[in-house]
């Protein structure tokens, strides 16, 4: 009897041999080893070089000035439009005081001579209180002696109004001598138009020291800041016109002290620190103080890492420093892997996922090498790979 072969059978043969191929592949082909992905952790604790950038703003004393007062104090609180300083140009400050004494006399000599005896005693002594107050405020414009300038001023202008509303109540003025005292009043006037007040340009704590990097790096400029700026500021060099800051005439900064950032840079190619990750840290020399911050930038330059954190939490005596050693540690979850697991694609680290035959590749970040032959890692892609995943290592 003779069987006739069919279309049909090849077929199922086909299948059959795909299916025998499928199921024992690996031990037909034997050309990688399976392990498998879990849930695990590690602390990455380290010694890395630093920058602190402080949330700030330097106000300038501008141009032909010579002389300044302060109207607050290191350290103090101050609120947005707040006088902070007084600057004068000396010169012209030198000529209204001449004027001023010289009105000053005009006006003793007119007593001395038109009014004779009737100069009586309350007179004088506002005569003499006047000309003290007018050399006292002399002195500090000249520099010969230390005090508030702002204090003289309205001294001085308080012992001319107590003179003048004496003379009107008395009746011992004539037209002359009204005019001696409307000139006294103009020379005050214009006081105020050699005092520039400078303001406070923000809400803050207030700092009159500065280092000459406060234009160059601030909350405005830290996303720009690279690794090659990091490297200049850690040598004491410039980072260019607009970081000499004091040679530019800054005379105070106002800082968010609840507010800066801090710039980890690393040599270890091996450090992978991730966006959003929270690292302790503590600066060496200051080691009662304790921060903590979010990375917000990573940029990297070869086996240097650079991370930028965002701190939110009082500065103390950071106010002061600029560069520095730091130590920081990150307690980092993720999936554990064999090192051996890693593979790299086109530059890209990454895992293969047994799902197909050949395996799935699935970039990852590898947060850490543990030292014990495994790594932990993060998929860059949400949902792809979870505990208990089989991955080959080819």
């Amino acid at each position: 009897m003779r069987i006739r072969v069919t279309g049909r059978f090849y077929l199922v043969l086909v299948l059959i041999i795909l299916l025998f191929v499928f199921l024992f592949r690996d031990s037909l082909f034997a050309t990688s080893e399976v392990t498998t992905v879990y849930d695990g952790s590690a602390s990455d604790v380290r010694k890395v070089q630093c920058v602190i950038v402080r949330d700030e703003t330097a106000v300038t004393r501008g141009t032909q000035v010579d002389l300044i007062e302060y109207a607050a104090e290191e350290c103090s609180t101050v609120k947005e439009g707040d006088v902070v300083a007084y600057v004068y140009t000396s010169a012209y400050a030198e000529k209204l005081i001449n004027s001023l004494n010289t009105t000053r006399k005009n006006i003793q000599s007119y007593h001395k001579i038109v009014l004779g005896n009737e100069l009586d005693s309350t007179l004088n002594e506002l005569n003499l209180t006047v000309g003290q107050r007018a050399l006292e405020l002399k002195a500090q414009i000249r520099g010969d002696v230390r005090g508030n300038l702002l204090s003289a001023v309205n001294n001085l202008e308080t012992a001319m109004e107590d003179r003048r509303t004496y003379m009107r109540s008395s009746q011992m003025s004539d037209a002359r001598l009204v005019k001696f005292y409307d000139d006294e009043t103009q020379n005050q006037n214009a006081i105020s138009s050699w005092q520039t007040p400078k303001l406070a340009p923000k809400d803050g704590l207030l700092s009159f020291y500065l280092d000459g990097y406060e234009q160059a790096l601030n909350a405005g400029t830290v996303n720009d800041l690279t690794i090659d700026d990091m490297r200049r500021v850690l040598a004491g060099e410039s980072l260019g016109e607009a970081a000499k800051t004091i040679k530019d005439g800054s005379i105070f900064r106002v800082i968010d002290q609840n507010h800066w950032y801090i710039v980890l840079i690393s040599r270890d190619s091996d450090w992978n620190p991730t966006l959003d990750t929270k690292y302790s840290f503590i600066v060496d020399g200051y080691d009662e103080l304790s921060y903590e911050g979010t990375v917000i930038r990573v940029p990297k330059e070869g086996s240097t890492v650079m991370a930028v954190l965002e701190v939110n939490q009082p500065i103390g005596s950071l106010l002061y420093a600029r560069t520095g050693s730091v130590s920081i540690g990150a307690d980092m979850s993720g999936l554990i892997v064999s090192k051996k697991a890693v593979d790299t694609q086109s530059g890209q680290k990454g895992v293969w996922k047994y799902d197909v035959p050949g395996g799935t590749f699935i970039a990852v970040d590898v947060l850490m090498d543990r030292g014990d032959g495994y790594v932990l890692i993060m998929p860059l892609t949400d949902g792809v790979l979870s505990s208990g995943d089989q991955i080959l290592i080819k």
